[in-house]
């Protein structure tokens, strides 16, 4: 198994031959072996060679994807409620607990 150090030569050599970042994650980082700590720093590695206008596309892409779906924030937790805040017992008039 190739070491940290080796593969972070390897991504440099291949992305500096113009190899596509998607090929990097296949054949590089998911086949390594390596730890998920490992393999996220060669990921964070490789995605700076990424054009900044290409990662900006991505990353607003994401945010638009998940922005879509409902946060789990927003999802009821059971077995827990929402305290009143302070202006909204001033309102009404209750005492704090």
């Amino acid at each position: 198994m190739a070491t940290l150090v080796q593969l972070r030569c390897e991504i440099d050599a291949r992305m500096q031959r113009g190899a596509s970042f998607s090929s990097i994650e296949d054949d590089v980082i998911e086949t390594s072996g390596l730890s998920e700590d490992q393999k996220s720093a060669l990921w964070l590695y490789g995605w700076s060679f990424v054009a900044l206008d290409a990662q900006r596309r991505e990353a607003e892409a994401h945010i638009v994807q998940i922005a879509a779906t409902k946060a789990p924030r927003d999802v009821p937790r059971p077995g827990l409620r929402l305290a009143p805040s302070p202006v909204s017992r001033r309102r009404t008039g209750r005492a704090r607990p």
